[in-house]
Formats: structure tokens, C-alpha cells, sequence
């Protein structure tokens, strides 16, 4: 359904719920008018017909016959006013009345939800205006002051306080600012989930009333086939357009007309004051606060890796074991590993901002990344900066750590020595002056006797004659590793070494 699925599906299920509401009432002025049919009739046939043309498909075209069929009848008996009345409008009115409830209370919810994401969203504003102020003032306070003494080893006792001040006040205010950032994040993927799941039961409940329209639409016709010959010619036309109906083509016809592409989450990640180097702040204390905020997203990166981890172990136990756990426990399981993923995401590609701002301060080449390509930075409408991460669908798709960390280089590269011979891998430690035995490779079985497997990461492009090319998303079968970072595979019937850094081995 794309960025708005919700929205649509929401005023197409009013729209379905008015439509079978409509076709509810009349069923039950058609049981009404029976005795007086002629005229009584074609007014509703009337109504029908705009009824069903303001909805869409098959069902809709079949109600369109049915109006057709009203003005062709000439009368009806009592038995089948009561027919009427119990067979189509009952099933009608009740689907309608057990919708209603649940159609509110999952709007209710969401518009909740989008109200407190609203809520959050500015106390991060202020936050961020905050942090930013507080680490101007402590910069303009830690500057050297021209009234102070010619040796600078002297300074008031007043401007020290000050300066105490300040800095407990830059730090609450960055650590403030962080965690509404975190905050805000939460809330917006709760939304986002929480639009997720009501657009799902939208569909379901528009599923329900599309069957309960086709329904009522073959008990009428059944109701019809027992009135007589009279009736047959008519009868048949309606028996027509009502064999025509087919719900997954109208669900199919739409999501054409309404749908609006993939659905493309942005994660709003922290812009530090430090990180802009168009802000005015002393080199040293720039690369001291970037260094502390790395340091404070590795933190938040491994906890929520192991989150990941036991959360990843306990969906296995589910996979393996199905009856393990029920239906729900298990769709849960599988949505709180997807919110790991995007906080992960929003984590990692945070830690590649502020590592690419340190390294760039060290003259040092910027580090490749998978999600740099997905990193849009923006200014807000008060000029601050503002990092747009627009999540990639494969972080919520991937079994595996879906988040590798960005390398030390931005190529990738391989090294070798200035002999030609092999060194190496990036990552891997030099085992030069390992024993022989520890330097020997090692065969990778399973647990059941069988080869392991891993997927690749990346492309590699083959620099010398005995290593493996590979594409991102290979599977290759691994027949031995080394020390060294070097493995030894088969893709494809073609055998080969290739760096372990480009791969991921698979459970």
C-alpha cells in the first residue's frame, strides 16, 4: 500500500463500512415495500445504483445488476419479504455493527500514537536547541580571555565557577538531547508498527465486508430463483454479474488505483554540535566530544546487539520448534527483532556520522559504509543541520546482523606485500609469528558433519589467480579457513580463496 497505505485503507474501509451500511438498509426497506412493490422498487433500485457506483470492482459491477433486476420486478410476496429481512439485511447490519467498533478503536489508536510522536518531536527540538546553546556558551566561556594575566596561569575564581557551570550544563543538555533523540525514534517506530498493524486489520475487515457483500448478494439470488418462472430472465442477468465476483481482484484493483510505492521509513539521527565544522569549537575539545560520542554509540551499539542476539535465539527456538510457542507470541518475537534492526540501523549509521566527522579532522579517508549511500543531510527551518537516514529495505529482511561496521578504509581493499604474496585480511590479526600448527588451515564442518556456509557482503574482484570471485548475496560453501583472514571456498562449482571480512558466516 506504500507511505500512506493507511490513510487510503482507512477511507476505503469507511467507504466499504457506508457501503454496506447503505446495502443493509435497503435490504430491509425492500422486506417493507414488498407489498406495494411496483413503485417502492425502482426507488431503491435507484439508490442501489448509486451505492454501488461510488464503490469499486467486481462487487460493486454485481450490486449494478442487482438495481437492474429491481426495476424489471413487478411484485413480491410476503415470504419473501421475510426472506429479506432475516437473510441479507441481518448479515449486513451485524457485520457492520462488529466492524464499527474495531474500525474506531484502531484509528483511535494511531491518531494517538501520531499525537504523542508530534509531542516527542518537539521536546527534541528544544533539546536540540538546547544542547546547542549550552555548547556555544561553554565555548565562548573556554576561549582565552584578553583581561587575564600575561602567563595565563591565573584565572578568577568567578570565570572558573562560570566556566563549572557551564560544563555540567553542556553535558545534561547533550545528554538530554540524546536520549529525546533516542525517544523520539522509539515512539516513531511504535507509530509506524502501529499504522503497520491497523492498515493489516483494515484490509482484513475490508476482506470480511467484501465477503459479507458477496454473500448477501448470492442468498439473494437464491431468494429470487424460488419466485417463479416469471422471474427467470431477470434472474438469470443478476446470476450473471454475481458469478463475476472475485475479492482478491478487487483488493488487487485496489491497491493499483490507491497504492503509492514502498514504504520508505526515515530515522532522524543526532547532529552533535561537534560534528559540524562550521560551528566554531577548539580542535582538541572538537576531537575530545567526538571521540566520547563514538564512544557512547558503541556502548548503546553493543547493548542493543545483544538484545538482538537473544532475541534472534529465542525466534529460532520458535522456527525449529513450532509449537514451541503460539501464533502471536511468535509474531511478536518477529516484530521486536525488526524494531532491534532499525534501532541498530539508526545506531550504526549515527556511529559512521560522527567516525567520518573524526576521521576527517585526522586527515584520514572516509570509511565505507552500506548505509552512507541511505544518509541525506538536510537543514531544518531554524538552519541547524539535520541527518536523514532512509532505512534500506534489507534491514529489516535480513536473518543475519544486518548492520556490519564500516571498515577502517573506504575501498576495501586487499592488501598484499611489496613480493606479490598474500597478506592479511583487513580485520584480521598479523600471524606472522604464530606457531606452525596454529597457521594451519582448518576444515569447517557443521555440528552435523556437514560444510558450513556463509553469504557475501560485498563484491571482490579476484586480484590474483587462485582467489574467488563473489557478488553481494553469493552463498559460498566453505571448505577450509586460515589464521590469516583468508578462506577457502566453492560458488558456483568454482573453487577459490576469498577475504573471511567480505562474508557472514550463515547458523
Amino acid at each position: 500500500w506504500g507511505p500512506t497505505g493507511f490513510d487510503e485503507l482507512r477511507h476505503l474501509v469507511k467507504q466499504g463500512a457506508d457501503f454496506n451500511k447503505e446495502l443493509a438498509a435497503i435490504a430491509h426497506e425492500r422486506a417493507e415495500l414488498e407489498a406495494a412493490y411496483g413503485k417502492g422498487l425502482a426507488k431503491l433500485a435507484l439508490r442501489t445504483s448509486r451505492a454501488a457506483r461510488d464503490a469499486y470492482g467486481t462487487t460493486a459491477q454485481a450490486w449494478l445488476g442487482v438495481s437492474e433486476d429491481m426495476e424489471c420486478e413487478g411484485e413480491l410476496h410476503r415470504a419473501l419479504s421475510v426472506a429479506l429481512l432475516q437473510e441479507v439485511h441481518r448479515a449486513l447490519r451485524t457485520l457492520h455493527e462488529a466492524q464499527a467498533p474495531v474500525r474506531k478503536a484502531l484509528e483511535a489508536a494511531v491518531d494517538r500514537k501520531a499525537r504523542l510522536l508530534r509531542d516527542r518531536r518537539s521536546a527534541q527540538l528544544r533539546a536540540k536547541r538546547q544542547a546547542h546553546e549550552r555548547t556555544r556558551d561553554r565555548e565562548r566561556l573556554l576561549a582565552p580571555d584578553s583581561s587575564s594575566n600575561k602567563d595565563g596561569t591565573e584565572v578568577s575564581s568567578k570565570l572558573e565557577a562560570k566556566r563549572r557551570r557551564s560544563e555540567e550544563l553542556f553535558e545534561r543538555a547533550h545528554r538530554e538531547y540524546y536520549a529525546a533523540s533516542v525517544s523520539t525514534e522509539r515512539v516513531r517506530q511504535e507509530w509506524q508498527q502501529l499504522r503497520s498493524q491497523a492498515a493489516q486489520r483494515f484490509q482484513v475487515l475490508e476482506e470480511e465486508r467484501l465477503s459479507a457483500a458477496r454473500d448477501a448478494l448470492q442468498r439473494y439470488v437464491q431468494l429470487l430463483d424460488h419466485i417463479g418462472p416469471s422471474r427467470e430472465q431477470s434472474l438469470n442477468a443478476v446470476q450473471r454479474v454475481s458469478s463475476n465476483v472475485d475479492i482478491c481482484h478487487d483488493i488487487q484493483e485496489a491497491i493499483q488505483e490507491r497504492a503509492t510505492g514502498p514504504d520508505v521509513p526515515e530515522q532522524l539521527l543526532p547532529d552533535f554540535y561537534a560534528e559540524d565544522l562550521e560551528n566554531p569549537m577548539q580542535p582538541d575539545r572538537r576531537r575530545q566530544a567526538l571521540e566520547a560520542l563514538l564512544q557512547m554509540l558503541m556502548r548503546d551499539l553493543e547493548t542493543e546487539r545483544k538484545g538482538k542476539q537473544g532475541v534472534e535465539n529465542l525466534a529460532k527456538v520458535f522456527q525449529e520448534s513450532p509449537k514451541f510457542g503460539s501464533a502471536d507470541a511468535q509474531i511478536k518475537v518477529n516484530e521486536n527483532l525488526k524494531q532491534l534492526r532499525l534501532m541498530l540501523a539508526f545506531l550504526e549509521a549515527s556511529r559512521h556520522k560522527v567516525q567520518c566527522v573524526l576521521m576527517g579532522l585526522e586527515s584520514r579517508p572516509r570509511p565505507h559504509h552500506p548505509l552512507a549511500a541511505h544518509l541525506e543531510l538536510r537543514r531544518d527551518r531554524h538552519g541547524l543541520p539535520q541527518t536523514v537516514l532512509k532505512v534500506p529495505p534489507w534491514v529489516g529482511m535480513r536473518e543475519a546482523d544486518v548492520i556490519p561496521e564500516s571498515p577502517v578504509t573506504d575501498d576495501r581493499s586487499v592488501k598484499r606485500s611489496p613480493s606479490g604474496e598474500r597478506e592479511p585480511a583487513d580485520g584480521w590479526p598479523d600471524t606472522s609469528t604464530d606457531t606452525e600448527d596454529d597457521a594451519e588451515q582448518r576444515l569447517c564442518l557443521g555440528a552435523d558433519g556437514g560444510l558450513h556456509q556463509c553469504r557475501a557482503l560485498y563484491d571482490y574482484s579476484p586480484q590474483q589467480d587462485d582467489e574467488l570471485p563473489l557478488n553481494v548475496g553469493d552463498i559460498i560453501t566453505l571448505h577450509t579457513k586460515t589464521e590469516e583472514g583468508w578462506w577457502y571456498g566453492e560458488v558456483g562449482g568454482t573453487c577459490g580463496l576469498f577475504p573471511a571480512t567480505y562474508v557472514e558466516e550463515l547458523l
